[in-house]
């Protein structure tokens, strides 16, 4: 086969997206607070953007004895700038509209109530400590060693490092004395550090963070570190006998619990129970409280409201600054045309027979609609000089004629731009908007019975099944839901909350026909279609067989499947009980055991 190179040409079809729609895309997808950083840095870097104001400037009365009459040229200048005005104001009737909707008192009470309840940014673990030490009356070389340690407590306030890493990793000036002493220095100022608040920081384990927290003056102080050192395990598995047992044999704690003669195993379950309830009081991640990973806030964009019994969508968009291209930009850059009336006077300038006829053909073009160029406006110029020979209207057109534009070609070119980056930003907020409205409205119609009923009655929905009925690709509804909160009256969800999977098919009604089909009253039989509940439903159902058992004697898995079975008529395997029982958060048959 011969091997060569070269050239070929082929016409083609393409699809590309725009930069349009590529910067809809992108909008579409970001969370309202970024929207928010978006507009703002455009606000920045766009002169032609402003943030539109809602203040209507008072219009001073005149009465008619302070009415001056204008003079033709006066009439004829206010008559050209009106019309520039009006078609200005037909160009921009779009970017005018406002990108929100106007608050009413009671959502920007709302808003303001949200944010003075937000919570202020906190120091942080370290910080937290660091100032404690700056209070203890210390010598410099403890104060260092601590700062030192301090420097290696974890987020949740424990020590992940040896005592020896931690003596390893020290600074070279504190490095002077043999490692022995210098360990012995190390362990000293952790004594020091464990003192400090929170209770239980600059623990290396989680029985050391509840043995630290354990208040030595408490009455119950060695049972609860005796709870703690020997029976931990037991407490977190449930293993409630054993421990009891190891209690009764032991001396120590039947002289702790006042228990003489025969130990009564009632008794000590009931000694051991408050034990497990003190430990439980404890905070096994101390810095939890000073830690930088707080609970992200939410700014519903969508709110759904119940009005008169009618469902009704507003988009809450407060936060988005209201814009607007500046109107003055698009006037300066406007090339200054003639009227009808200046056209029929340039005409009429154009037969006097007072001006030359270079001047003549030159008003002669212009009245037909000639573009002004820079030689010409030298000419008017030149023209207006000649002050005897122009009337006062004359005099009026020929010195605008004669001015030169606003900005040069480099000017004009970037704004240009600029204003219609503005625009296209604008139009995409708008489609923005309009499309999580649709999407929305159609969550809306199709989950109506969850707003009404609750969450039991959510029913199964695709993206694709929205994005058909809305006649849109299936990525945009993906990004239309994407990170967008919904506030309804049944609580703050989030929009990809209501696209919720099914839940396993309802098993047949006893005796009823595989090829059946329903009555025309909808009570007959037929086939039994995909159970009408969500995976979230099955949870609930779950949740409330769970909360109906005897925790003195729960139910396993396999006993919940066949509850679901008689009650709910729902057929699910014991490890898909399993799975939703540990996404909420529910333990084990042997976990939840109560003695």
């Amino acid at each position: 086969m011969k091997m060569e190179v070269h050239l070929q040409q082929r016409l083609e079809q393409r699809m590309h997206l725009s930069q349009q729609m590529l910067q809809n895309l992108e909008l579409l997808q970001l969370p309202i607070m970024e929207l928010r950083d978006v507009i703002l840095k455009e606000l920045e870097e766009n002169p032609t953007v402003e943030e539109k104001q809602d203040v209507e400037e008072a219009e001073t009365p005149t009465t008619a004895a302070e009415e001056k009459p204008q003079t033709d040229a006066q009439e004829f200048e206010e008559s050209a700038k009106n019309e520039i005005l009006e078609s200005v104001e037909d160009q921009w009737a779009d970017s005018e509209r406002r990108t929100r909707r106007s608050d009413s008192a009671e959502d920007a009470e709302r808003r303001m109530e949200m944010l003075n309840n937000a919570s202020e940014k906190t120091a942080s673990l370290r910080d937290h400590l660091i100032n404690q030490l700056s209070l203890l009356e210390l010598p410099d070389d403890d104060r260092a060693f601590c700062e030192h340690v301090i420097q290696n407590i974890e987020d949740t306030g424990y020590i992940k490092f040896s005592l020896e890493d931690v003596v390893s990793s020290l600074p070279e000036e504190l490095r002077q004395e043999a490692p022995e002493i210098l360990l012995r220095k190390v362990e000293h100022a952790l004594t020091i550090i464990q003192q400090m608040e929170p209770q239980g920081v600059g623990a290396r384990s989680i029985k050391e963070c509840l043995l630290l927290q354990l208040g030595m003056a408490d009455r119950d102080y060695p049972l609860l570190r005796k709870l703690i050192e020997n029976h931990f395990e037991d407490v977190g598995a449930n293993r409630l006998p054993r421990i009891v047992k190891a209690f009764s044999t032991d001396p120590e704690v039947l002289d702790e619990m006042g228990i003489k003669g025969e130990p009564d195993p009632n008794l000590i379950l009931e000694e051991v129970k408050k034990l497990i309830a003190a430990v439980s009081k404890l905070n096994p991640k101390p810095g939890s409280t000073y830690s930088a990973d707080k609970v992200p806030k939410v700014y519903p964009e969508v709110v759904i409201k119940n009005v008169d019994g009618k469902y009704e969508i507003m988009l809450e968009d407060g936060w988005l600054p209201p814009i607007s291209v500046n109107r003055n930009y698009e006037e300066m850059l406007k090339e200054r045309k003639l009227t009808e009336k200046e056209r029929e006077f340039v005409q009429a300038m154009s037969k006097d027979a007072k001006f030359p006829k270079e001047d003549r053909e030159l008003l002669a073009e212009i009245g037909r609609g000639k573009r002004i160029m820079p030689g010409d406006r030298i000419r008017f110029a030149e023209l207006a000089k000649n002050a005897t020979l122009l009337t006062e209207r004359e005099q009026v057109l020929i010195a605008d004629l004669s001015k030169d534009p606003t900005f040069n070609k480099t000017d004009r070119d970037f704004i240009k731009h600029k204003m219609d980056a503005g625009r296209k930003l604008i139009t995409a907020i708008e489609q923005r908007r309009g499309t999580i409205y649709r999407i929305t409205a159609e969550i809306l119609k199709r989950q109506m019975d969850f707003f009404e009923k609750g969450m039991e009655n959510l029913k199964p929905l695709k993206m694709q099944e929205v994005a058909d009925a809305l006649g849109i690709h299936l990525s945009t509804v993906s990004r239309a839901i994407s990170e967008k909160w919904v506030e309804t009256p049944r609580g703050i969800f989030p929009l990809k909350f209501f696209f919720a999977s099914a839940a396993p098919r309802a098993e047949p009604v006893p005796g009823s026909s595989p090829f059946s089909f329903p009555s025309s009253d909808g009570s007959g039989g037929g086939v039994d279609p995909q159970d009408d509940q969500t995976r979230l439903a099955l949870m609930e159902k779950i949740r409330e067989i769970l909360d109906g058992e005897d925790k003195k004697e729960p139910w396993s898995d396999l006993e919940v499947v066949r509850q679901l079975k008689d009650r709910h008529r729902i057929t699910a395997a014991r490890r898909t009980i399993a799975k939703y029982r540990e996404e909420m958060n529910i333990p084990s048959s042997r976990l939840r055991k109560q003695y």
